[in-house]
Order: structure tokens, then C-alpha cells, then sequence
């Protein structure tokens, strides 16, 4: 096979590794919250080909896991996740500004990261375990002769007391984590699996591309999204390497947005749900292992605070848990100019691999 098959190859494979947590949180969106199945996946396809463009590799775009979770459980309106997703890419669009996201991200230290990362990779784990026990009724094909479902209208501007709920119950619990994993720990994910190639990829840029992100698609009646540092590890883990799948991923969400609408969570729900639960289980414990550069009390906080979010849902608490436990110190930051790259990582190195 020569190397461009491979390159092909790699990124095909890559672009699904991280279904697993697209295609069931976002058909929950769409099946409980109301939101408009087409233009879901037209948003998140146009986001993942922007991603592509901006950052130059296989750049991950995965719905808000907290927000998508306490919408579908409360039972919340579209309109309200709508509002849920202008606030935020508001305020991720005002951080970028400045530099104040280069400033701010100096707050989540090493061992904060480690932690947040472990959290998320448990509750990946978790969440293809449940894949498999409970699929989700997207994953079950329709009966003969089922209904097709209406379309759904398209939303005007949510009113104040959906902003009102919205920052409550969605924005305040979302915020931290969206900075803390798919700011920075994205960030430095990103450096350790592609190195001297990811310059454009700082915490400024990343929160600028998801705060015009989802004042756009939140806007249109799409899903709020960012960039989770799971979803690059899955992506890159399963073989994808350059910005080819992010092209290929978001041409084909966008296609079936358009040609199927709101039959697209069905045809998504094709996918065999073990095939994807496995997927999503592996990148969840590569991700979770990104732990294994910390040594001694930094371990012992971020396995404390990491499996506590894990166990209780609420990621939060390994926020609060690690930066409670770790004081700020200017020189120990987890900006992603101070934390060292891997030697492996230009080379296309695994990104778990413990630094030298």
C-alpha cells in the first residue's frame, strides 16, 4: 500500500471513530428536545469542514456532553438549547479576544487537565457500555410501514426567559468543563499527537472557531458543539492524520442533513451500535491513560478527582476538585507552551506515550 493509500486509509478510518459519541447524542437532541434533525447534521458537518480549514489536521467536533445530558433529562425546549448555544459561543467568542484565553487557560494546570481527561475518558467508557446494554430507539429499525416523521420547523430567536433558563440550568454547569476539555486540554492533545504542526491550534483560536461556530449554527436551530479533547484522541488513535477526514466527515454529515432531513438520526442509526460502543470505549480508555505522564501526588489528585466526576456525572467536580487541590503556580501552568511535547508526537506518535 503506498503512503497516500495509507494517508486515505487512516483518515476514512479515523472520521468514525468518534460516532459513537455524535451520532447518539445528537439523535437525543433531535428525538427528545425537538431540535431540527437536517439542520443538526448540516451544522456539524459545516463546523467540522471549517475545523479542517483553520487548524490544518483532523480537528474534532463533538456535541456539549453536560448540556446534551441535562436538556434530554429535563425534558428542556429547543428553544431553550438554542439560547444555551448563543450564550456560549458568545462568551467563548468574547475570551478569544485579547488573548484572555491564553491567560485564563495558565489556570488549569497539568495535573487539572490530566484530570478532566480521565473524567472524560471514564464517562466514554461508560457511555459505550450503556450503548450497548440500552440502545438508544434511533439505533432500532422502524417497523414496516412506520411513519415518517414531519419535518420540524426551523426556530426564530429564543426569548429572554429561554436565555434565562438557559444560563441557569445549561451555560453555568457547561462553561468550565467546554474550557477545561475542549479548550485546553484539546490544545495540548493536539500538540503531543502532531507536535511543530499544530502552531494555529492555541486556546485563543480554538475558542474563537467555537464561539462563531455556535452563534451560527445555534442560531439556524442546529446543536451546540465544541471541540473535545476525546474526539481528536479518537480520531487520531483510529488513524486519521490530516485534515482529510475533517473534509470528508463534514461533506457527508452535510449531505445527508440535506437529503434526508429528519430521517437522518435513522440512517445515522444504521450503524452497528457495537461496532460504534467499541470504538467509543477504545478512544475512552486511550484518553484516559493520557494520565500516565503524572507521577506521585499529581497522580493521586487527578485519579481522585477525575473518577469522582466520573462516578457522580458531573465533571465539575473534577474541576473543582483539581484546581482546589493544585494552587496556581505561574510556572507549572498547563498552557500549551509549557507543557513539553513528545518526542513521538512529529512524527505522528501515539499521543499517550509518556514524554521523555
Amino acid at each position: 500500500m503506498t503512503a497516500g493509500a495509507r494517508r486515505f486509509a487512516g483518515d476514512a478510518l479515523g472520521a468514525i471513530a468518534d460516532l459513537g459519541v455524535l451520532v447518539p447524542l445528537a439523535a437525543a437532541l433531535v428525538l427528545v428536545v425537538g431540535l431540527d434533525g437536517g439542520m443538526v447534521l448540516i451544522g456539524a458537518g459545516a463546523m467540522y469542514i471549517s475545523a479542517g480549514v483553520r487548524f490544518g489536521i483532523p480537528f474534532p467536533v463533538q456535541p456539549l456532553k453536560a448540556l446534551t445530558a441535562v436538556a434530554v433529562a429535563r425534558g428542556l425546549g429547543a428553544d431553550v438549547v438554542a439560547a444555551a448555544g448563543i450564550t456560549i459561543g458568545a462568551v467563548l467568542l468574547a475570551v478569544s479576544l485579547g488573548g484572555t484565553a491564553d491567560r485564563l487557560a495558565r489556570w488549569f494546570s497539568h495535573t487539572t487537565v490530566r484530570a478532566l481527561q480521565l473524567g472524560v475518558g471514564v464517562l466514554l467508557v461508560i457511555t459505550a457500555v450503556r450503548l450497548v446494554v440500552d440502545p438508544p430507539a434511533v439505533f432500532a429499525a422502524p417497523p414496516p410501514g412506520a411513519p415518517v416523521l414531519a419535518p420540524l420547523p426551523v426556530p426564530g430567536l429564543p426569548g429572554l426567559a429561554a436565555f434565562a433558563t438557559a444560563a441557569v440550568l445549561l451555560v453555568l454547569p457547561q462553561l468550565p468543563l467546554t474550557f477545561g476539555n475542549a479548550v485546553v486540554a484539546v490544545t495540548d492533545v493536539a500538540r503531543r499527537a502532531f507536535g511543530q504542526r499544530v502552531a494555529a491550534v492555541t486556546p485563543s483560536a480554538v475558542c474563537r472557531h467555537a464561539g462563531v461556530g455556535n452563534l451560527l449554527v445555534a442560531a439556524a436551530g442546529g446543536m451546540p458543539m465544541c471541540h473535545g479533547s476525546s474526539g481528536l484522541t479518537a480520531h487520531h488513535r483510529l488513524g486519521a492524520r490530516t485534515a482529510a477526514m475533517n473534509y470528508g466527515l463534514g461533506a457527508s454529515l452535510v449531505a445527508i442533513g440535506v437529503l434526508y432531513g429528519d430521517r437522518a438520526p435513522a440512517v445515522l442509526g444504521q450503524l452497528p451500535v457495537v461496532a460504534l460502543a467499541a470504538l467509543l470505549a477504545y478512544a475512552g480508555a486511550r484518553h484516559a491513560l493520557l494520565i500516565a505522564d503524572l507521577r506521585g501526588a499529581a497522580l493521586a489528585v487527578a485519579v481522585l478527582a477525575g473518577t469522582a466526576g466520573a462516578a457522580t456525572g458531573n465533571l465539575l467536580i473534577t474541576l473543582i476538585l483539581a484546581l482546589a487541590a493544585q494552587p496556581f503556580r505561574r510556572g507549572a501552568a498547563a498552557s500549551p507552551r509549557a507543557l513539553p511535547h513528545d518526542r513521538t508526537a512529529t512524527g505522528g506518535g501515539d499521543p499517550t506515550a509518556r514524554r521523555r
